[in-house]
């Protein structure tokens, strides 16, 4: 009986001493964690292309690497908590997707590496002195070239309506880069105030009232949301709706010129790569992707009256039927 109860204790302490092990071993693991401001397509496209690098890298999650995700559900202080949390946890590295959660980690986050993903950079935005963990991939936001796409769409172009939510860095360097260079383009630029997406069919539908030529969305996570008020509004006024995230297009815009999110995930894993490997951030300059993604909806634009020109169709990224 005695033999018995000890082989039964030695079995015990084997499970119990092979389940520290295990569990040892889950937390050796390099940990990412990832924070994106909202569910949206296009930032979860951007998110998985990370992932999809990370692991043509060498680095697959649950393998050699563990990716912990939240998402800030769009409201800016659950970015705050979430970073909190993470920095609690110890994790290995942080990678943020949008401008929004870029700015709040490079105030917050001092001592783990920070990858931004979807985001302007730091010096874009206004943020003096950016810590050395900070490193990523940004969008240039050429918005000479984008005034050319409008005005090569519609020559006679003169007046744009911008909806923008001031509370968000990147919308507010968004409307501020477009409204100089229609400034220099002698184009006036008639803006509205938006504050939660359920502010962005009324607030289009007061820009329409203006006599405007075009609507213009630069860089807005809050009125990409509502893009299907803004796509209703620009359809029943029959006016062109152009913007900054080409892929925003496939929603229901006539056109956008930009970067490609897939291709901006891929960078940022990229870099995320190098710095698991050793490389310190302060090392990796952030990179500037390529302005030069441009995709036309020919449905929308019949819908918003206006026609591309043949040789704009021919160049094209994408061209949506």
């Amino acid at each position: 009986m005695n033999t018995k109860r000890f082989w039964m204790c030695m079995i015990a302490c084997c499970i119990w001493c092979a389940a520290g092990c295990a569990e040892k071993k889950k937390e050796s693991l390099y940990t990412i964690g990832m924070v994106q401001i909202t569910e949206d397509p296009m930032l979860d496209l951007s998110r998985t292309s990370v992932i999809e690098a990370l692991r043509e890298e060498g680095f697959e999650d649950g393998k050699n690497i563990r990716i912990l995700y939240e998402n800030a559900q769009g409201d800016i202080p659950n970015i705050s908590l979430i970073l909190k949390g993470f920095v609690s946890r110890k994790v290995d590295m942080i990678i943020t997707t949008s401008t929004p959660c870029m700015a709040a980690a490079a105030q917050m986050v001092r001592d783990i590496p920070v990858v931004f993903n979807v985001a302007f950079s730091p010096d874009q935005i206004g943020i003096p002195n950016p810590p050395p963990n900070l490193t990523g991939a940004y969008d240039p936001f050429l918005m000479d070239d984008f005034v050319q796409m409008m005005r090569e769409c519609r020559p006679s172009l003169k007046r744009i309506g911008i909806l923008c939510n001031p509370s968000e860095p990147n919308a507010r360097f968004g409307a501020d880069r477009l409204r100089q260079a229609c400034a220099r383009g002698s184009i006036e630029v008639q803006e509205m105030p938006v504050f939660s997406s359920n502010d962005v069919l009324q607030a289009a539908r007061s820009l329409a009232q203006k006599h405007i030529d075009a609507f213009a969305i630069a860089a807005d996570n809050t009125v990409y949301l509502a893009m299907d008020a803004l796509v209703k509004t620009a359809e029943e006024r029959k006016i062109p709706l152009f913007v900054t995230e080409p892929s925003q297009v496939e929603r229901g815009a006539c056109a956008g010129l930009g970067v490609d999110f897939r291709q901006w995930g891929r960078e940022s894993g990229r870099i995320a790569a190098a710095i698991i490997r050793g490389r310190a951030p302060s090392q990796i300059p952030p990179q500037e992707l390529p302005y030069t993604t441009l995709y036309l909806n020919l449905k929308a634009a019949a819908a918003q009256q206006i026609a591309f020109p043949q040789d704009m169709i021919a160049r094209a990224t994408k061209v949506i039927q």
